[in-house]
């Protein structure tokens, strides 16, 4: 007990510093512009959900390829599973993670440990299926090539590569060495604390056990598919949350309009920033130009309007105001990472740190208003996170469960195999 309020008060610490210094770079933020920014088209916000369910139902199959050499099931029971381990997460925090496994072993009759183990190995899937994704997106995707920070997103996906080849190297290793890679390691850590070496023991064996739970080459090409085509739904399901937004109308008949302005993510691409808003006018264009040209990059007029070239490719046109209605998946995809980022730093049923980090990236890598980058961050979280609660609850009363019950068994469960024996 006192781990956990340790824990939530660092938690509500950094999450109260991020909202400070957030505040103080908001002062002038609109209230107005946010209300008028958080009209969404409902469609838009429905269909995203329909996506986010599905990516529920996903997992449930996902889970019955786990369960495949131990206790043959069908998709349809671990649905409901699904659901309230999801619900226990989002209303209660880190404390209602272990509520999916430890209800799937207790519904399908095999041990915690396993599923536990599944759990890890359910990881391990998930940030390789996002890697794959992001490494596509940043060395592929002509949609982000202006951006002026895909260096550092190349970096960081090469990074990511080398995270997920670790992780499948030390799985190999113990799926083939189990016993002794855990017998090592629990040498190795009893010199710090007993208690410590039982636990890293226990973890090993139980990861183990879950690896032993992909049968085939069949089963981890079945794993891989769903993995990836559930990270592109929740990517579809960000994409269509951006589109909820309208775009901004036309220009009324008659009104002068003016040039149009340099945006914010040309200005920077060329370190120019300070050209952000400016109009766009040959002056500008070649003031551009001599920072871009050495990049490979060109602004030049096409049917009327100035796009941005790279090496002789067209990338996107120059002068548009950023606008959510513009991103695509290329661009949500980015987002996603930022959103996974600030999750580590979130409390029971109102969040925090994946909203101001969502909301950070729209406005420092996209330059969308922090009125509309507010709204979405907000609205994004709610639609991937917290839209399961409706659908948890419901199987959670239809079997008679308590999600506060739940996770005290699954943690007591999960302290048991970690106590030294006596």
């Amino acid at each position: 007990m006192n781990k956990r309020i340790l824990t939530t008060a660092i938690v509500v610490a950094i999450l109260g510093a991020l909202v400070y210094f957030q505040v103080q770079h908001w002062r002038s933020f609109d209230w107005g512009k946010f209300r008028h920014a958080s009209h969404v088209h409902p469609w838009h916000i429905a269909s995203a959900i329909v996506l986010i369910y599905l990516t529920y139902i996903l997992r449930a199959l996902r889970w019955k390829v786990f369960l495949e050499p131990v206790r043959p099931t069908t998709t349809s029971r671990l649905i409901g599973p699904t659901f309230i381990g999801f619900t226990g997460l989002a209303l209660l925090g880190r404390p209602g993670e272990f509520i999916r496994p430890y209800l799937i072993a207790k519904t399908e009759d095999v041990s915690i440990p396993s599923q536990i183990g599944v759990w890890t190995v359910e990881r391990i899937f998930d940030v390789g299926a996002f890697t794959v994704l992001m490494t596509i997106d940043v060395f592929f995707s002509s949609a982000i090539r202006g951006n002026p920070y895909l260096g550092q997103f190349r970096i960081a996906a090469v990074a990511l590569c080398g995270l997920v080849a670790f992780m499948a190297v030390a799985a190999i290793l113990i799926r083939k060495r189990g016993h002794q890679v855990a017998t090592f390691l629990h040498g190795l850590t009893s010199r710090v604390s007993a208690k410590l070496a039982v636990h890293v023991d226990q973890k090993v064996r139980a990861f183990g056990e879950g690896l032993n739970t992909v049968a085939s080459a069949k089963s981890f090409a079945k794993l891989v598919a769903i993995s990836l085509v559930m990270w592109f739904s929740i990517a579809l399901s960000y994409r269509q949350v951006a589109h909820s937004y309208p775009p901004e109308p036309p220009p009324v008949a008659g009104e002068h309009e003016g040039p149009p302005a340099v945006d914010v993510e040309t200005a920077r691409l060329a370190k120019l920033p300070e050209e952000a808003g400016e109009p766009l006018t040959d002056e500008t264009v070649v003031t551009l130009n001599t920072e871009l040209n050495p990049k490979g990059y060109n602004i030049k007029e096409l049917h009327g309007d100035m796009w941005l070239f790279f090496h002789g490719r067209r990338i996107k046109k120059v002068g548009d105001r950023p606008h959510l209605s513009n991103m695509d998946v290329s661009h949500v995809l980015l987002l996603m990472g930022f959103s996974m980022i600030g999750s580590l730093v979130q409390l029971p049923a109102v969040g925090g740190g994946s909203q101001m980090a969502v909301i950070g990236a729209l406005q420092v890598i996209y330059g969308i208003p922090p009125e509309m980058a507010v709204s979405c961050g907000i609205l994004l979280w709610i639609v991937t996170f917290m839209s399961c609660v409706p659908v948890g609850l419901a199987y959670a009363h239809r079997g008679h469960l308590s999600l506060r019950k739940l996770s005290a068994e699954s943690a007591s469960e999960k302290e048991a195999e970690v106590l030294p024996p006596a």
